[in-house]
C-alpha cells in the first residue's frame, strides 16, 4: 500500500490517526474501542489454539503466577468481570484474584467469549467525554485496603495492558506444552490476516 492508502485503512478501520515521520509509519496508541476489538480477536485464537491441548494439559502447573493456563485463563476473565461490576455498578462479588470461575473449559470459553462481546459493544458506544469521567474503586485481594480514582480512559487502558499481560504468560505456556502458539500481532490484527487460529 501506498503511505495515503495506509493513512485511509487504518483511519476508516480503527479510528487511527496516522502520520510518517521518514517513511516509518507513526500512529498514536489504540483507543478504547480498538483495544477492545483486538482483545476479543487475539482471545478467540488463544481459545481456538487451546481445544487442542487436554484438559490435563491445560490445566498442568507450569510454574506461572497462575500455575496453569486455566487458572490465568480464569484470571484474566474475573478481572474483566470485576471491571464490568465497577462499570454497571453493581456489587463486587469477587474477594480473591486467584478464585476459579469456570473448573470446565468448554463454560470457561464460553462465558468469556459472551464477555469479550460486551466490552466490544460498550467500548464501541463511549465517547471522548465519557472516558473523562471519574471512575473511582477499590482494589480486590490485597493485604491492605487501596482506593483509586482516576478516569474511566485510563482505567479501560490498564484492563486491556492486564489481558496482554497474562495472555503473553498464555502464549508462553503454550510453547511449554509443545505446540506453536497462535501469533497475536496487533499488525495481523489490523491487517485482517486469516490463518488456522482464526475461526
Amino acid at each position: 500500500m501506498k503511505k495515503m492508502e495506509v493513512q485511509n485503512h487504518l483511519n476508516m478501520r480503527f479510528g487511527l490517526k496516522v502520520e510518517f515521520n521518514r517513511g516509518i509509519c507513526m500512529s498514536s496508541l489504540m483507543d478504547v474501542k480498538t483495544a477492545a476489538q483486538y482483545n476479543k480477536w487475539a482471545n478467540n485464537r488463544i481459545y481456538n489454539s487451546l481445544k487442542q491441548l487436554s484438559d490435563e494439559e491445560r490445566k498442568k502447573d507450569r510454574k506461572a503466577f497462575f500455575k496453569s493456563i486455566h487458572n490465568t485463563l480464569n484470571h484474566i476473565l474475573l478481572a474483566d468481570l470485576l471491571y464490568r461490576q465497577r462499570i454497571e455498578k453493581k456489587p463486587i462479588t469477587f474477594k480473591a484474584l486467584d478464585e476459579i470461575i469456570h473448573s470446565e473449559f468448554v463454560e470457561l470459553e464460553k462465558h468469556h467469549r459472551k464477555n469479550d462481546i460486551w466490552y466490544e459493544n460498550y467500548c464501541s458506544q463511549l465517547t471522548p467525554v465519557d472516558l473523562k469521567e471519574e471512575f473511582p474503586f477499590e482494589a480486590v485481594g490485597l493485604s491492605e485496603r487501596e482506593f483509586f480514582s482516576l478516569s474511566l480512559g485510563i482505567c479501560l487502558t490498564n484492563l486491556f495492558q492486564h489481558q496482554i499481560h497474562h495472555r503473553g504468560q498464555i502464549h508462553h505456556m503454550i510453547s511449554h506444552a509443545s505446540m506453536d502458539p497462535p501469533p497475536v500481532d496487533v499488525v495481523k490484527f489490523a491487517r485482517g490476516d486469516k490463518d488456522k487460529w482464526t475461526v
